[in-house]
């Protein structure tokens, strides 16, 4: 009688790891690209998605085909133990070290909380004990061996934890980190063209400026509800103006026009603006205030035609230095060399980041180098073919301009870029309705995590400032505030990803 019930328990309790095998690894395989998804955003598996998302599936496969011959049958419980602890380690390590993430089961398992599901794959480690030692002939041997794999399988699950969180965070394989509640869009407001671009800041306001009426600045302060309007009134506007940009760097606001060049500047209690530089043959394509008597600009030189970097410096006189090393050519020097400038005026950084590669540069505010950085994809060199046509005297791509970084901002250490490229294990879907925005902590030279920006009708985000705990996109003619969480940098350090 006890040998029947003996049998019968052992016999029950393989049929419900088989089912749950079976069951898990089939619901895997039947939604095997979201499968694949959550997996990428675990912050203890994601660097190894790829290869585990088929390990676990062929595994729970073959341990549940083992369960059903009575002469792999103790073989295959040691295996499901194993799996088990396995499992509930990753939920302990979820649990008490990370922020919700995506399960990775499937099916009804997968509408489990985590402390249910906590809950229910302790009970099917019980279940193995029990099924193994009934199996077996020496107890204290099999003790001893379901022992040495709780501890074995504690340890694997701590070791990948930390070193998957090393390879993202240091190395990542472009597998992005999505955390919900980290950006919550809090307020929207029309603007009147499409035409507008993020002219700067203050400590409560936003500042845009139109690019078909440059003197025009519109005001809203940082609930987006009040607007205001100022028109600038310029020392001496008789040039010939083709590329002019207004730049905010309270108290004051700088009007430039590197292709004149000029560069004026004003204090914005009256928009009025003086002229700072003209007429010093000092032409420039980009620039970007450091502080009111220094601006970092981009010129091209004159013998090659390449980019380079440099400062004017204001103090006193006109001053120009600059440092034709930091921009690293790669093809022509030019194409293969543009990119965004940011000043953070909180950390004194200047950042300058590659539009055709994963690279930025990260320097002072006298643009003395501090390192070179890498976006979290791939592509290491430019896919770029610039051709030069001699009878105009102008450069062109004859392939497509294969962008990399879009936009980027900066603000206290955080660097924010939107990125054109999908990572792995993202779905295509998501892509054709948001923008995503890379966070990176450039004083760490580390990728903390990603945020959505959804569209508005088919237009996507082309520009974006942070102020405070706040980000400010434009979005076709929306100028939208999402509130960003307050412990960003934080949280990412204590393993934050989306669930």
């Amino acid at each position: 009688m006890k040998r029947n019930i003996k049998n019968l328990t052992l016999e029950l309790i393989c049929l419900l790891y088989v089912s749950l095998f079976v069951y898990a690894a089939v619901s895997k395989i039947l939604e095997f690209e979201n499968f694949q998804a959550q997996l990428g955003q675990s912050p203890i598996l994601g660097a190894y998605a790829g290869f585990l998302s088929y390990f676990v599936i062929i595994t729970e496969l073959v341990v549940a085909l083992l369960l059903v011959f009575s002469k792999t049958r103790i073989l295959a419980l040691y295996a499901a133990f194993e799996l088990m602890v396995l499992f509930t380690v990753y939920i302990i390590i979820i649990l008490n070290f990370s922020y919700t993430i995506p399960c990775s089961c499937g099916g009804v398992l997968e509408n489990m909380g985590w402390k249910e599901h906590l809950a229910f794959n302790i009970f099917f480690v019980f279940l193995a004990v029990i099924a193994t030692v009934l199996n077996s002939v020496h107890y204290n041997k099999t003790m001893l061996k379901l022992f040495v794999l709780t501890i074995s399988g504690s340890l694997i699950m701590s070791l990948l934890y930390f070193r998957s969180e090393n390879i993202i965070h240091k190395e990542n394989p472009f597998i992005r980190r999505f955390t919900p509640g980290s950006s919550k869009k809090i307020a929207e407001t029309k603007l009147h063209n499409n035409t507008l671009y993020i002219a700067g800041t203050d400590q409560n306001s936003i500042y845009i400026g139109d690019q078909r009426a440059p003197l025009h600045i519109f005001k809203y302060d940082s609930t987006l509800k009040v607007k205001k309007h100022y028109k600038i009134e310029l020392e001496n506007a008789g040039y010939s103006f083709r590329s002019v940009q207004v730049r905010i760097s309270p108290p004051y606001f700088f009007v430039m026009d590197g292709t004149v060049p000029i560069i004026y500047r004003g204090k914005i209690s009256d928009w009025k603006a003086e002229i700072l530089m003209k007429d010093s043959g000092y032409y420039f394509s980009k620039a970007v205030v450091i502080d009111s008597l220094k601006i970092a600009f981009r010129t091209q030189l004159e013998k090659s035609r390449e980019n380079a970097l440099g400062v004017f410096n204001f103090k006193n006189s006109l001053k120009s230095n600059l440092h034709q090393d930091l921009l690293q050519k790669q093809i022509d020097g030019f194409f293969d060399t543009d990119g965004m400038m940011n000043y953070d005026s909180e950390t004194k950084s200047f950042v300058y980041l590659y539009y055709y590669r994963n690279q930025f540069i990260v320097t002072d505010n006298n643009l003395k180098l501090r390192y070179r950085g890498n976006t979290i994809d791939t592509t290491k060199t430019a896919n770029l073919k610039p051709v030069f046509i001699k009878d105009k005297g102008q450069r062109k791509l004859s392939s497509p301009d294969n962008i990399v970084n879009k936009l980027s901002t900066i603000r206290d250490n955080f660097l924010f870029v939107n990125s054109s490229l999908r990572g792995r294990f993202e779905p295509k879907e998501m892509w054709d309705t948001a923008t995503i925005v890379d966070v990176y902590d450039t004083d760490l030279n580390s990728y903390l995590s990603s945020i959505y920006i959804y569209k508005v009708e088919e237009f996507k985000m082309k520009d974006m400032i942070v102020l405070g705990n706040n980000l400010y996109v434009i979005v076709g003619q929306n100028l939208q505030c999402y509130k960003l969480d307050k412990d960003l940098k934080t949280n990412q350090h204590k393993n934050i990803s989306g669930r």
